[in-house]
């Protein structure tokens, strides 16, 4: 009876097992099309694929502080202490950091400045750093220097930059990102100059992009930058005839153009209008009268500028403008 007893009940246990073991086969094993699904949804994306796979720059980066979002032509994620970027087009994965990624925050991030073209690059004097990024139609550029900091460029005044030698050329490294001038017309730049002496380039639609430096650039700065007499430069600095000096033609304020001037022993100097366009009847500098020596300054009925053998007076009742020798 036992043995009897035993085996139905073997048998009835085997019942189910043997039942339960495809069925639970069935139940648990992932269709493929769910499969694919789930690697896809594991798999990295291209940003987080280097970020997961690259220690340094993980180390650079920091930890993420937003999710990966997307634009026109690139995704983006940002992070503690820089950016990652995909362009869309080539596939290509790049970084920036530290004060670079700073800067880039500051003026806006993605969506004004847009992605970078490559990962921070080495300036040719092997002292600063660099990126380029896509921004649309100005192309925006971030440089960085221990002296200078991290400035940006970007628009007109990047390309007159561009055209000059970027930072191997006279003007250097920017010592500002580009701003709005201060009457809302135009945008500008300073930079170390020749000599870390200082230079600006100074753009609007009517004047184009120029650059002035030095002694001239402190005496058109003295006098009111743009706003000033002497308006938006439309030269780049220039050589005078005689080898020795230099000057800038400015567009003025009020439709008299003006000019700044510059000679060792004379200094730089500023002149406009009446009294500009009289030195220039007498062969400026050189005429009679030379170099200028000051700016134009009040005397008794009018506007006088100095020279080196003369002077020029403005009467600003008539309108009449005479010259003679000291």
């Amino acid at each position: 009876m036992k043995t009897k007893h035993w085996g139905i009940v073997l048998a009835a246990a085997a019942v189910p097992l043997a039942l339960a073991g495809p069925a639970a086969t069935a139940a648990t094993a992932p269709e493929p099309a769910a499969q694919t699904a789930q690697a896809e949804q594991q798999a990295f994306t291209a940003i987080e694929d280097r970020y997961w796979n690259d220690a340094a720059l993980r180390e650079l980066l920091g930890e993420p502080v937003d999710s990966e979002q997307n634009a026109e032509k690139f995704n983006y994620q940002q992070y503690q202490h820089g950016w990652m970027f995909q362009n869309l087009g080539d596939g290509a994965v790049t970084a920036i950091q530290g004060d670079i990624a700073a800067r880039y925050t500051e003026l806006g991030g993605a969506p004004e400045l847009g992605a970078a073209t490559t990962d921070e690059l080495v300036a040719p004097d092997g002292v600063g750093r660099y990126n380029h990024f896509t921004g649309g139609s100005v192309h925006p550029s971030i440089y960085w220097t221990p002296d200078t900091g991290a400035q940006a460029v970007w628009g007109p005044v990047r390309d007159f930059w561009e055209s000059k030698g970027w930072e191997v050329g006279y003007l250097g490294y920017p010592t500002k990102s580009t701003s709005t001038t201060a009457d809302g017309a135009g945008a500008y730049n300073h930079f170390v100059g020749p000599d870390g002496a200082g230079a600006s380039v100074y753009w609007s639609d009517e004047s184009g992009a120029h650059s002035v430096q030095g002694d001239i650039r402190d005496v058109w700065a003295g006098q009111g930058w743009e706003t000033g007499t002497l308006g938006y430069p439309t030269t780049d600095e220039l050589v005078v005839a005689d080898g020795v000096g230099r000057y800038n033609e400015f567009a003025g304020t009020g439709g008299e153009p003006g000019a700044a001037y510059w000679s060792p022993d004379s200094g730089a100097h500023w002149l406009a209008g009446p009294i500009l366009e009289r030195w220039d009847q007498l062969d400026g500098q050189a005429g009679y009268l030379g170099y200028p020596t000051s700016d134009p300054h009040e005397v008794e009925g009018g506007t006088q500028v100095d020279f080196q053998r003369g002077y020029v007076v403005l009467d600003e009742s008539t309108g009449e403008v005479t010259d003679a020798p000291w």
